[in-house]
């Protein structure tokens, strides 16, 4: 059974949502991270390689961005929330202050914990609706069989070795590479 990881981000507003292959620089330049209290999933599947499916959401709605691979996966205990901004700093090479004011961040409670962190590198352009029947655990993640996805519409398959495709009814394929 083939599976691909689903990350959840939530955006103030449906203007800050990719909406084409052409944000691949700013994907691949983007730091995912998050802090938790305590480990959760996916903290021990998470490796450079991993297939993972960004799904981007606003106040009306929700969508599957981009499949990408992660790299230089970063996990880490943190004491406060202050070495976390220093920690996701200094592997993401944001800077401090931006870290520190990030509405993430603001919104949090954790002050010791957890940080899981990645960079994408773009495999493949989506801009699919979130399927209905995708469920994510609490913390904005999931797991999501391949077959799963195909039956709701979003059919992600190899189409040569080390390229994936996606293919979806009115949705030709976009692959970077």
């Amino acid at each position: 059974m083939e599976t691909v990881l689903v990350q959840h981000r939530r955006r103030a507003r449906r203007a800050d949502v990719p909406d084409g292959p052409e944000s691949e620089p700013d994907v691949r330049a983007a730091a995912y991270w998050s802090l938790w209290r305590q480990r959760h999933f996916p903290w021990a599947a998470l490796d450079d390689g991993a297939r993972v499916l960004l799904l981007e959401s606003w106040s009306s709605g929700a969508r599957l961005t981009w499949l990408v691979e992660a790299r230089d996966v970063l996990r880490v205990e943190v004491a406060s929330q202050e070495e976390a901004v220093e920690v996701v700093s200094c592997w993401s090479g944001e800077p401090a202050d931006e870290v520190a004011a990030s509405a993430y961040l603001a919104a949090s409670a954790v002050e010791t914990g957890l940080v899981l962190g990645f960079r994408a590198d773009p495999v493949a352009w989506l801009g699919v609706d979130r399927p209905v029947d995708l469920r994510l655990d609490r913390n904005g993640w999931a797991l999501a069989r391949v077959d799963e996805l195909a039956a709701w519409g979003v059919d992600l398959r190899r189409s040569g070795p080390g390229r994936d495709s996606f293919t979806s009814p009115g949705h030709p394929p976009t692959i970077v590479r």
